[in-house]
């Protein structure tokens, strides 16, 4: 846990497991409480929207972050990382899309056509 008491939680698994469906109950769940929760969607087919309770035709109109917040640099030892460009607290504020609950949500990625990636 962090010193602000901030907690991190991923949830993963194999493809068709529920990880959506458990993600967007938690993170609703969390809020409920008065926890303040940013649900972040980094699927390539980015469904956690739904579940968090926005509407499909919302849903499917969601921009995703853009990749110009990201730039790699090449650090004192060589090795490549990538840096953020923005505070995250701003990128919240910029890109942050208010869900039912109170939960503010950030789309990763889409993808956009075959081919990609």
């Amino acid at each position: 846990m962090s010193e602000n008491g901030a907690r991190k939680i991923a949830v993963c698994g194999k493809g068709g497991s529920g990880k959506t469906t458990i993600a967007g109950t938690l993170a609703r769940l969390l809020a409920r409480r008065d926890h303040p929760v940013v649900a972040i969607d980094a699927d390539s087919n980015p469904n956690l929207a739904i579940t968090l309770g926005i509407p499909p035709e919302v849903a499917d109109s969601l921009a995703a972050l853009p990749r110009t917040l990201l730039e790699r640099r090449v650090d004192g030892s060589g090795a490549t990382r990538a840096v953020l460009l923005e505070p995250v607290e701003a990128i919240i504020q910029r890109y942050g899309i208010h869900a039912p609950d109170d939960v503010t949500l950030l789309l990763m990625g889409r993808v956009d056509h075959g081919g990609v990636g």
